[in-house]
């Protein structure tokens, strides 16, 4: 009995002594109201930076405004922000409903290839910019898009004239893109704008810039006030980087519409292409 009385006041002493200890020690301690949030010290933002998404909509019509159902619609990203390296996911698709309408989640900053399959179509394309100078950062949201991006397809005549087209075409999607080239020089001397502006929308998706640079060329030649040639090679120049190039195509391709959606999308990517030339 007195053994276990004496290991108690041991106890007892011990415990008073760590107490007076740790009052005298209290102000040495941090204010806990300036250590950091426990979420931050679980998860550092500098680990998982992210890039700022949003959700684009639009149509695919036709050039007398009719609806395309179930065409293909293909976003890849080319660039990143500031036309850098592209950091995430990449490639996204969707197919348009009875409306003709798509949707994609997930275009980040960059610069951006779209792309329209449908069937009884040529391929169409478009290259934009998307808010080319945001950074990421750990609170990125997510973003509205406030315009809409239409895309119209030429129909795929089937006929002898159009056959090196409709063969370039299914060669650029199947990745033969050599066989591509070696049918979009075959392209008629007497072809007309939307011809050679289809082909330069193939050779664009055959991965050959300058073919496609020289078809959307002579695509103006022939009709100096043609917006799918002012287009392809606004988007020819983008896809080089060629920012001031591009903005001067673009903005040639605005005034060569009356299309409301096709003007209102195009005055945002030269707005975002200001941004990057005075940088």
């Amino acid at each position: 009995m007195r053994k276990a009385g004496r290991q108690q006041g041991r106890k007892a002493r011990t415990s008073i002594a760590t107490a007076t200890l740790a009052l005298l020690l209290w102000p040495a301690f941090p204010d806990l109201s300036d250590l950091p949030d426990l979420p931050d010290l679980l998860d550092p933002p500098d680990l998982h930076a992210q890039q700022p998404v949003g959700r684009l909509r639009g149509r695919v019509i036709n050039e007398r405004g009719e609806r395309i159902e179930d065409a293909d619609v293909r976003a890849e990203a080319i660039y990143g922000a500031a036309a850098g390296t592209f950091a995430g996911q990449r490639t996204f698709s969707a197919h348009t409903n009875a409306k003709g309408e798509w949707s994609i989640l997930g275009i980040a900053p960059g610069i951006w290839l779209f792309t329209v399959y449908a069937e009884g179509y040529l391929p169409e394309i478009v290259a934009l910019p998307n808010r080319l100078l945001t950074a990421s950062g750990p609170n990125a949201a997510g973003q509205m898009f406030l315009w809409d991006l239409i895309l119209k397809p030429l129909p795929a005549i089937q006929d002898a004239h159009h056959t090196p087209l409709i063969q370039a075409a299914a060669a650029a999607r199947d990745g033969h893109d050599a066989d591509a080239e070696a049918l979009l020089v075959k392209v008629p001397e007497d072809a007309d704008a939307d011809y050679l502006a289809a082909g330069g929308r193939i050779a664009v998706l055959a991965h050959r810039p300058d073919v496609a640079r020289a078809l959307f060329t002579r695509a103006l030649e022939r009709d100096p006030s043609s917006y799918r040639a002012a287009l392809g090679i606004g988007s020819v120049f983008l896809l080089q980087r060629d920012f001031d190039s591009a903005s001067r195509a673009l903005d040639a391709a605005r005034t060569r519409t009356r299309d409301k959606d096709e003007q209102k999308f195009l005055s945002y990517a030269i707005k975002d292409l200001a941004t990057i030339q005075v940088r």
